[in-house]
């Protein structure tokens, strides 16, 4: 099996996804013109509302795999990969939204927005790390 502290750090980091993709979905679904007020000081425009609420069906997805991987990984432990590839997947939509939106971001913006792409690197590297210890523990049955 995985040491004691990798298995900690296992849930700490999905409960924290978890929580944090769950309040992106609800803000971006459900208060749109506060996500724009908050991130860009600024009233959505044209399709910035769809877009959004098209990356909110994102983050709820993501939540989804958190939750089902916090629900299998010990028995299962194939959800660990599943959730890195949510993570580097989510990485690079991190990075892109900052450079796009860079020019308009808040102060709040920037201290809530720079974070993820670092936290879903670590995340990879967690998720990654347990799945290959626990398949070279024999964890993983065919």
């Amino acid at each position: 099996m995985i040491g004691r502290p990798l298995r900690i750090l296992i849930l700490v980091y999905l409960w924290g996804a978890l929580i944090e993709d769950t309040l992106l979905f609800v803000i971006s679904w459900i208060a749109p013109d506060l996500w724009f007020r908050l991130f860009h000081h600024a009233l959505p425009m044209g399709f910035d509302v769809a877009f959004l609420r098209r990356s909110a069906g994102q983050w709820i997805a993501f939540a989804l795999a958190q939750a089902i991987t916090l629900w299998r990984w010990k028995r299962q432990p194939v959800w660990l990969a599943v959730e890195a590839g949510v993570r580097f997947s989510d990485l690079f939509t991190d990075i892109s939204y900052v450079i796009v939106t860079a020019h308009s971001l808040t102060t709040l913006g920037w201290f809530l927005l720079l974070p993820p792409p670092l936290l879903n690197l670590i995340g990879v590297v967690i998720m990654l790390r347990a799945y290959k210890q626990m398949s070279s523990a024999g964890c993983i049955s065919a």
